[in-house]
């Protein structure tokens, strides 16, 4: 799964920097970059702040990846990492842990997919806004990115909760 996460992931981040590159000059100098809860736009600024808001995807990326790389070391210390089983995980030889943190590598991989999709969604959403196509932000639109979301936070965090243990039981 994880790499049809990292494939979405490239796909999401590419499509989302072809669309801001191909829309930014016919944006209108002033832009929504608030919403209310119902999609009215309430916050505008300069068309500059449409960079801003498509780099956010991407700083998010990088910064889940660096951190789903980076976690093993920085959670070798038993302090620094709260999990079932804690102390019977570190005894684990280094390959079943592995187990474990590919695990956590590909949770946060979906989840970012999940995120890209919704910052997908609300950046056409504003463009559509800001060139007077639409008077709100399409909300309805959002909804299967907030369900992916969901889903994975749901069946990722019970098997992360379930994995350390199974791995101490030699189950996996």
């Amino acid at each position: 799964m994880k790499r049809i996460y990292d494939a979405a992931n490239l796909i999401l981040l590419f499509l989302i920097g072809s669309f801001v590159h191909s829309w930014y000059p016919r944006l209108p100098k002033r832009i929504p970059t608030h919403f209310d809860l119902a999609g009215n736009p309430d916050g505008w600024s300069g068309r500059e702040a449409f960079f801003a808001l498509a780099a956010v995807p991407l700083v998010m990326t990088l910064v889940f990846y660096v951190l789903a790389r980076f976690l093993p070391r920085i959670a070798s210390n038993p302090r620094h990492l709260n999990i079932p089983h804690k102390e019977e995980f570190f005894k684990l030889p280094e390959e079943k842990r592995r187990v474990y943190w590919d695990l956590l590598r590909e949770f946060f991989a979906g989840l970012v997919a999940a995120i890209n999709l919704l910052f997908y969604v609300l950046i056409r959403g504003t463009v559509r806004v800001a060139a007077g196509e639409a008077g709100l932000l399409p909300l309805r639109e959002m909804l299967p990115a907030f369900a992916a979301m969901g889903l994975i936070l749901i069946l990722y965090l019970f098997r992360l909760m379930r994995t350390p243990g199974k791995l101490v039981r030699g189950e996996i």
